[in-house]
């Protein structure tokens, strides 16, 4: 049986543990990926403006080899001639053949860097949730820590109380607590737990005026919990006020 199958189904720490679990809720982290879209339209924002920039001047050195080779015709003497025409019909075959290569270029680089975000985008997405995984789990841990140390609290709560522990005339026990009874119990193991209230270490009230069970079991037991209360109900009163105290008590 592991040791969280001692606690759980127990409605007492149920109770307990719930309460914790929304106290060390984790603080989770969310991101929502770039969708393949938006990743291109960024992508084509940084890269579209290089290359129509290259093709423009692709085009501009068409038209001035063309005008070159016109001015050149006139000077010879050609004019229009079908030499002049074939030529610049070759000039602007190659230079159609270098924009096609450009734009070819644009749509592998644009591909590549869209793949490469997509990854870092998944990547960047498991991170996250293994980040929040981590976070759950500390956080269960956390609560299920707390959970123990403020259940053991409300044990002996009840036990202070006289429930579920020998003491009495007889060892006879108390009858079982209330429903009213339990409830309180476990609202001032868990405030006490939490710091939110403290015990006042007045060694003459509490023999004196205390739970009869419960001041008699701090007086004789060995048992380290009561050990330490009662060294805390001690406080500086002397060994012959603490004797009062507890003969009267005891009386």
């Amino acid at each position: 049986m592991s040791e969280q199958d001692k606690y759980y189904s127990n409605q007492a720490f149920e109770t307990i543990y719930e309460k914790a679990k929304k106290d060390y809720a984790p603080q989770l982290v969310t991101y929502t990926p770039l969708d393949e879209q938006t990743l291109a339209e960024r992508i084509g924002a940084v890269l579209r403006p290089l290359y129509d920039k290259a093709i423009a001047a692709i085009f501009r050195g068409n038209r001035r080899q063309d005008a070159e080779l016109d001015a050149d015709a006139i000077s010879r003497g050609m004019g229009s001639s079908t030499f002049v025409t074939d030529v610049k019909r070759r000039q602007d075959n190659a230079a159609a053949d270098d924009v096609r290569e450009l734009e070819s270029d644009y749509g592998t680089k644009l591909a590549d860097q869209l793949y490469k975000a997509m990854e870092g985008e998944r990547s960047r997405m498991l991170e996250v949730e293994k980040f929040n995984a981590q976070q759950r789990n500390a956080a269960m841990e956390q609560a299920f820590a707390a959970a123990k140390y403020l259940y053991q609290a409300y044990l002996e709560a009840r036990a202070d109380q006289g429930y579920g522990g020998g003491g009495g005339a007889g060892g006879k026990t108390k009858e079982g607590p209330t429903d009213a009874q339990v409830k309180n119990s476990l609202a001032q193991a868990v405030a006490a737990a939490r710091g939110q209230i403290k015990t006042n270490p007045n060694g003459a009230g509490f023999y004196a005026k205390g739970d009869h069970e419960t001041a008699s079991r701090t007086t004789n037991s060995d048992l380290p919990k009561y050990v330490k209360k009662r060294a805390q109900m001690n406080g500086d009163y002397s060994a012959s006020q603490l004797k009062q105290f507890r003969q009267m008590n005891l009386k």
